[in-house]
């Protein structure tokens, strides 16, 4: 038989822990400051261990509490993470995936039809979100990332950046390397990355004036679209709005980042629907590659 008796003390307790505060903790549990305060004294009285140390407007773990708060969350990721797996055998054509917002909008949505086409019978949903999502415990069956490769994953391609610019932009010529400063420049949070493409190309620039930096490479994109300047961008990001003439390729070698977009799977030995989303979305970005070859030229 289980010693603890008091299941709210103890998603009390885990919450203030994160938080540092009881009123916090109260917030996320939707109950009141006293009622999460007495949850927790209870629990402290049950175990017969301070795990806090209150203070006026904060509460900070003791020893003993911090070493059952790290025991307490990995119990409780476990649990949802079983949870989220005993829930999703009843959806085996229900695929879940996440993506951060850029790719998702600029080149998956694009060319999702495609592979509900084939597959009409797997239900593709999106979580387009730029945080790091633990798969098991949020119920997603595989993300699609750009970084550093781990182990066990499906290389996609290699992430590059290049000058694109709209042809509104320079209407009666391209625009060539050496001409890139004669117009606004723009970036995607690195700035630096522009002198790094300008050496790799062999330009001998002193000084790059950025006009404007931009958190997310979509909004890169659309600020090129826009003619508001030549962006350094991920071509992949812009591969649509490239292949359709929209947007243009300032002649080059792209710069590589030394990170890959790449395939995750939630599981080791991942079911039928994601295995055939794995194929599609290499032989996409097969078809993508061979494609680019002509845009840097």
């Amino acid at each position: 038989m289980f010693r603890l008796r008091t299941l709210s003390g103890l998603l009390a307790f885990d919450a203030a822990a994160r938080h540092s505060s009881l009123t916090l903790a109260a917030r996320e549990l939707g109950r009141t400051q006293s009622a999460v305060s007495q949850q927790v004294k209870a629990l402290e009285e049950e175990l017969g261990l301070q795990l806090f140390v209150r203070r006026p407007k904060e509460v900070t773990l003791t020893p003993e509490g911090r070493a059952f708060a790290e025991t307490l969350q990995r119990s409780l990721k476990d649990i949802e993470a079983t949870v989220t797996s005993l829930q999703q055998r009843e959806e085996p054509n229900v695929l879940r995936l996440t993506t951060y917002q850029s790719f998702a909008i600029h080149w998956l949505i694009p060319r999702l039809p495609r592979f509900n086409m084939r597959h009409p019978e797997i239900d593709v949903r999106i979580n387009a979100d730029d945080q790091r999502l633990d798969l098991r415990a949020q119920g997603m069956d595989l993300a699609i990332r750009v970084g550093t490769v781990p182990s066990l994953s499906i290389i996609l391609g290699e992430e590059t950046f290049s000058p694109i610019y709209a042809p509104s932009l320079s209407p009666d010529r391209r625009i060539e390397a050496g001409q890139v400063t004669d117009h606004r420049l723009l970036a995607h949070e690195h700035a630096h990355l522009w002198a790094e493409w300008f050496e790799l190309n062999g330009l001998d620039i002193e000084q790059v004036d950025i006009a404007t930096d931009y958190s997310h490479s979509g909004l890169l994109v659309q600020a090129a679209l826009a003619g508001g300047g030549v962006a350094l961008a991920p071509p992949l990001i812009a591969a649509d709005a490239i292949a359709s003439g929209r947007l243009c390729c300032v002649p080059g070698r792209p710069l590589p980042t030394g990170y890959f977009y790449y395939l995750e799977a939630a599981r080791e030995k991942p079911p039928e629907k994601v295995r055939l989303f794995f194929d599609w979305m290499q032989e996409e970005m097969a078809e993508m590659e061979r494609e680019s070859e002509a845009w840097f030229r």
